[in-house]
């Protein structure tokens, strides 16, 4: 009997060694551990708490047995409960019965019968310890509690470094987001509009330009390649700065037909009657965004240049001269030496733009911010299509970090959504990214 219970022990250890070799992906592999524990050690429960030093709690990070529910009452201060006597001692215990000991805490609320085990080991790596890794086991008469604490102590020592991974992602993470609050709390949500998102020089440097602008009644340029941001940017400029409370529109004239473009921006009349007002007049007194208007006429350019200069524009088919107020603000990806000398970009509304430029990075330059910007669109699409993924596995962190972006900001969002579309769990794998 003795030699049975010692190949079932040794047939655990194997397989989670297996599991070790066989498993990068550090989530995968502890959902795999716990799927063993149940099968071959008949677990009723098992947890994996995790520490977290800045708030000096265990909380549990992967369980088997547990409902969602169960699982978020899992936090325990050093030396609450028996597993926060665990983690403060740094010691095993055990309790044959749950039902004859006291500081039993139950937190979970999971346990509906009495006759249950209860082990929990430390998880250490380099004395310092990581979590606690425990498990709920029926109270047989004949089981050998000492044997399974020392099963449970060799299985936490195979784990300590899949778990420190962890622990480390999650801290860094939190980290990040802490930096970015006591930034946005330092400057007063100033340099850092709700709107954007990002801690990096260069990024800061941004945010100083667009505090800056917002106080400038004149026209600004926003240069950036496709997919940085150039039109939240705008949306920064306009409610961070004077013009605030009043209209902000936008056009985006890339592949729109060159006179929807000029009934867009300046209206449309016909036989003294107005056909349709134009962004110039809907947008009196705020700021009006246009997207690429290098992808329009020099017409249209030259016609924005003489409204820069008197604040008056006629409406297509018109011939009354109206007056508005309006703060212009155009964006471009293309390099403006280039466009002009290709005649894409009138060389004095250019001169006339210049005088407020702005240039938002590319993604690739401020790759301290992806990490940020993946958490946020990973909340943002959790409350859009109301999943409930917590977190980015380490592998996958890895290789959006190792990507280089050609779509910049646009392109890393795009692929945050397809992530957590295509995840079945509670965690965006490396096989959830798309392929490039």
């Amino acid at each position: 009997m003795a030699s049975s219970k010692f190949s079932n022990d040794l047939l655990i250890i194997y397989k989670i060694s297996q599991s070790l070799l066989r498993h990068k992906n550090v989530n995968t592999l502890l959902n795999e551990v716990l799927d063993i524990l149940e099968t071959e050690m008949n677990t009723e429960r098992a947890t994996l708490t995790l520490f977290h030093t800045n708030e000096n709690a265990l909380i549990i990070e992967a369980s088997k047995g547990l409902s969602a529910q169960e699982k978020a009452r899992g936090r325990y201060a050093l030396g609450e409960g028996v597993t926060g006597l665990v983690g403060l001692n740094r010691q095993a215990i055990v309790i044959p019965n749950i039902a004859e000991e006291e500081s039993f805490l139950d937190r979970t609320r999971a346990r509906k019968k009495n006759d249950i085990g209860f082990v929990c080991v430390p998880v250490m790596r380099n004395d310092e310890l990581i979590g606690t890794i425990s498990v709920d086991l029926e109270a047989t008469p004949n089981i050998d509690w000492e044997r399974k604490k020392q099963l449970l102590e060799i299985i936490a020592n195979l784990l300590a470094d899949a778990i420190f991974q962890i622990r480390e992602g999650i801290e860094e993470k939190n980290t990040l987001k802490t930096e970015n609050s006591r930034l946005q709390k330092e400057l007063g949500n100033r340099y850092n509009p709700s709107n954007m998102v990002g801690n990096s020089r260069v990024m800061q440097k941004v945010f100083e330009n667009i505090n800056l602008m917002g106080s400038v009644h004149g026209a600004i340029l926003i240069m950036g390649e496709s997919g940085v941001g150039k039109e939240l940017t705008s949306r920064a400029i306009h409610f961070s700065g004077i013009r605030k409370m009043s209209t902000f529109l936008s056009l985006n004239c890339s592949g729109l037909p060159i006179n929807m473009v000029e009934k867009e921006l300046f209206g449309v009349e016909r036989d003294g009657r107005l056909i349709k007002a134009g962004m110039l007049e809907k947008a009196h007194g705020g700021t009006l965004y246009i997207d690429e208007l290098t992808d329009t006429s020099m017409e249209i350019q030259h016609q924005l240049e003489d409204y820069l200069q008197n604040q008056t524009f006629k409406r297509v088919g018109g011939t009354e001269t109206l007056n508005s107020n309006v703060r212009l603000i155009v964006g471009t990806y293309k390099n403006v030496d280039e466009a002009i000398e290709n005649e894409e970009i009138s060389e004095s509304f250019y001169y006339r733009l210049s005088v407020n430029t702005l240039v938002v990075p590319p993604l690739r330059d401020r790759k301290s911010d992806i990490t940020l910007l993946a958490d946020y669109f990973l909340d943002e699409f959790n409350r859009s299509y109301g999943k409930k993924v917590v977190r980015i596995s380490t592998p996958a962190i890895n290789m959006v970090m190792a990507y280089h972006w050609p779509g910049n900001v646009l392109e890393l969002k795009n692929c945050v959504e397809r992530a957590v579309l295509s995840t079945d769990d509670d965690v965006i794998h490396g096989y959830n990214l798309p392929p490039s």
